[in-house]
């Protein structure tokens, strides 16, 4: 399905052959200029995820490889499934995806799972999250095994020059460091209760993420010292910061500043750097909407994501409109020199809406994806900017960063 869209085209591409499976949430450009994603199946018992592939130049999709009888963990053999690779789809320059799985998959013929209910259910409980590469040239998996025990990992970076991964672990929300070449895993402790979805690094290697209140926790990549930093994500003046962990934050072109956003009520966009004598904290305000819209309802709905950079320097981001009927998710851009921002385009293809869109990447060539969640069957959305042209790539390896 196509339609214009601003300055370009929008198509939405539907993940047919897995009709069960019900969300994106890994997604990323490989090292070859493919795309590459994880196909979840989170709401109905005994599903496992799937990696897909899609060659730009040949506007093709590929389905890959089935990833839990891969790791020894088949969708029916009565756990919790490995339904999910969540923000923690890697690649690296040697080819290579870095993976972790993640859990809310019931077990088959279960019609719902809780962590705490089965926790000590050997023969229900999900196992934990496994740390594997994925080689898409032999459509082989390496697996190295569970890291964190009978828990999933909700996002994941890869520090490629220390071979070393940093996680997140779901529901008891750890921070973990995974060295490959040792093969040693390491428990840096509990961070709080909400769970941050993004763990981002620095040009020297450093992790960061926040706390429940939305200050930036620095992650040293020598000592993995967990430090405090004297900066917090954006909130309004009547709230005091709670449940503001981030949610997604990409590089700018040039790699000085990270934007992001919060998994809170906020809905803002910020920037932040460390590379200052102090490190910054610049509120962008309010991604979309009235300044006043509150979003106390819509904490799941409304939130803003799929941040990414277009080759035209601009960020486009998505968010559900909440203040006013109808309730559409829109793909938008914004001038980060001028704070200006545009609707490029609704997300709906005549009864069909998405419910979230959840990771953005984009090809070298300068298309943007951007991956759905909450569909059965889910699928992804490519936006095509007229400027984009199969002869002349906009983008290189250099511009993709090495976090979910």
């Amino acid at each position: 399905m196509k339609k214009e869209a601003l300055d370009g085209e929008i198509e939405y591409l539907v993940f047919d052959k897995l009709p069960k499976h019900d969300s994106t949430w890994g997604l990323c450009t490989g090292f070859d200029g493919n795309i590459y994603i994880a196909a979840c199946g989170e709401c109905t018992g005994g599903l496992s995820v799937f990696i897909l592939r899609y060659l730009p130049d040949k506007e093709k999709l590929e389905y890959l490889i089935e990833v839990g009888p891969e790791l020894g963990e088949p969708p029916d053999n009565g756990h919790a499934t490995q339904s999910k690779i969540h923000y923690c789809l890697i690649p690296g320059s040697d080819g290579l995806l870095y993976c972790s799985t993640h859990a809310s998959g019931p077990p088959i013929n279960h019609p719902y799972w809780r962590p705490w209910n089965t926790w000590d259910d050997e023969n229900v409980r999900f196992p934990g999250a496994f740390i594997f590469t994925y080689d898409p040239v032999k459509n082989k998996i390496n697996n190295f095994g569970i890291g964190p025990k009978r828990e999933g990992s909700r996002c994941l970076a890869y520090d490629e020059k220390r071979k070393k991964l940093y996680g997140i672990t779901w529901p008891r929300n750890h921070v973990y460091v995974y060295y490959l070449e040792s093969q040693k895993y390491i428990d840096l402790g509990r961070i709080g209760d909400i769970n941050p979805q993004a763990i981002f690094l620095d040009k020297y290697g450093n992790a960061y993420t926040t706390d429940d209140y939305g200050f930036i926790l620095k992650i040293d990549a020598e000592t993995n010292e967990i430090k405090k930093l004297n900066v917090r994500c954006p909130f309004e003046n009547y709230r005091y910061g709670w449940h503001n962990v981030t949610y997604d934050v990409v590089p700018s072109l040039d790699w000085e500043w990270f934007y992001g956003t919060d998994w809170g009520y906020e809905s803002h966009i910020w920037r932040f750097t460390p590379y200052r004598e102090k490190p910054i904290m610049e509120d962008l305000g309010r991604a979309w909407g009235p300044p006043d819209f509150k979003t106390d309802r819509h904490l799941e709905g409304w939130q803003v994501r799929g941040l990414v950079f277009g080759s035209d320097k601009k960020l486009y981001f998505t968010m559900r409109r909440g203040w006013e009927e109808p309730y559409d998710t829109h793909l938008l851009r914004m001038n980060t020199e001028t704070g200006e921002r545009e609707v490029v385009c609704s997300l709906s293809f005549g009864e069909h809406r998405p419910r979230a869109i959840a990771s953005a990447t984009f090809d070298f060539y300068g298309n943007l994806y951007f991956a759905e969640a909450g569909n059965f069957p889910t699928g992804m959305y490519i936006y095509r900017p007229k400027y984009v042209n199969k002869n002349k790539k906009l983008f290189s390896w250099k511009d993709i960063k090495q976090w979910g």
